[in-house]
């Protein structure tokens, strides 16, 4: 044994320069621990599928909550009538959305949602196809490393047949396999959305930028499916603010073309009669022809009302429609966002040294240390 070695085993600790002594005279240990993680990197970084990430960026303007404040109020204002009286809506601006942009990210990962990304269409430029979306992931996409036996798993379940995602029917619950749920989740694992709020907006009231990305192997799929995305969220985001308002409309506009209808009824009804009692001057014909103004001058105070209530529905629901501003397109990623090449491979060599430390600290102190013990 060396005069170092014997000083470094009498020791209960370790100095600086002993250990640069013992990594030097160990070296070749560092050396075969650093390329076994270098492969490693290499070997991941090889197998696993190229990922192209496509984010979006989105202005959401909200409304007012106030009708007197929005669209509907200006309009009464000019008009000189009070919106409030007229629709019955409670002008004190108490009323708030349940569907804040905080909420976005969840209706996104809900799997309803999700389902109705699964069915939306895209277009392959490499293979000249046009599949669903759940086509796809099934089909023309490769697993990672990790993910290979459950892929091989279920590709011996399903025996190469496609699954088709149930649609879920009004009133019944939804029934899926656990491949459905995986394809479902791992849908969602691909979409991420993310809320930048900042006050005072061009419409006055609070701006949101709504940041939507979504992650793909191929490019164009990937930037494809971002606008499928955004599309959705839209229109998800639309409908809720408006569903009440839409209903409304709808039952005035039922109401507005019955009432039309009744009113040029009786309006003919009353030309009619007119036409062939031009000369009659009998009481009853007076009568009947009072009973028919009477009812022609209702339907027209009728149909003239309900006329009105159909423009102010059709501007409340205007004016309850959130308005998006796209800051930043979806475009085709030139570079791809997964595997990170160096980051990988320098990680993983950087861990294999310290792991080849560790066992040089444990061969020459631990195991040292209790050999010389029992000696």
């Amino acid at each position: 044994m060396s005069k170092n070695t014997a000083i470094i085993n009498k020791k209960d600790y370790l100095e600086i320069k002993d250990l640069l002594l013992r990594l030097k005279q160990n070296r070749g240990i560092l050396i075969k621990s650093a390329v076994i993680a270098f492969l490693a990197g290499v070997f991941i970084v090889v197998f696993t599928p190229k990922v192209y990430k496509t984010e979006v960026s989105l202005l959401a303007e909200s409304n007012s909550n106030s009708p007197a404040n929005g669209l509907m109020g200006q309009l009464g204002n000019i008009a000189g009538f009070d919106v409030g009286g007229l629709m019955g809506l409670d002008m004190s601006g108490s009323n708030q959305s349940a569907l804040t942009p905080d909420l976005y990210p969840e209706v996104v990962k809900s799997t309803t949602f999700l389902i109705d990304i699964l069915q939306e269409k895209v277009y392959l430029p490499k293979d000249d196809l046009t599949v669903s979306v759940s086509e796809y992931l099934q089909e023309h996409t490769k697993p990672s490393i990790a993910g290979w036996p459950g892929y091989a798993l279920s590709m011996l379940k399903s025996k190469g047949k496609k699954k088709n995602i149930p649609q879920k029917n009004e009133g019944e619950p939804l029934n899926l396999s656990q491949s459905d749920l995986d394809l479902i989740k791992g849908l969602g694992n691909t979409i991420e959305v993310n809320i930048i709020k900042s006050e005072g907006g061009i419409t006055g009231g609070d701006s949101k930028i709504i940041k939507v990305s979504v992650e793909q192997q191929d490019p164009y799929v990937s930037a494809l499916l971002t606008e499928k995305v955004i599309a959705s969220l839209k229109q998800y985001i639309i409908d809720y603010h408006t569903s009440k308002e839409k209903k409304d409309l709808a039952f005035i506009e039922a109401r507005y073309q019955e009432a039309k209808a009744r009113y040029f009824e009786k309006q003919e009804a009353l030309a009619d009669y007119d036409d062939s009692n031009v000369n009659v001057i009998l009481a009853s014909a007076k009568s009947r022809r009072d009973r028919l103004v009477t009812e022609s001058t209702l339907a027209s105070n009728l149909y003239k009302g309900l006329a009105q209530k159909r423009e102010q529905a059709q501007i409340l629901v205007q004016d309850k429609t959130p308005v998006f501003t796209v800051i930043e397109p979806a475009k085709v990623p030139q570079q791809k966002s997964k595997p990170k090449t160096m980051f990988t491979i320098i990680s993983l060599t950087l861990i294999g040294l310290f792991a080849g430390t560790c066992i040089v600290l444990w061969k020459e102190f631990i195991v040292a240390k209790d050999t010389t013990n029992i000696i």
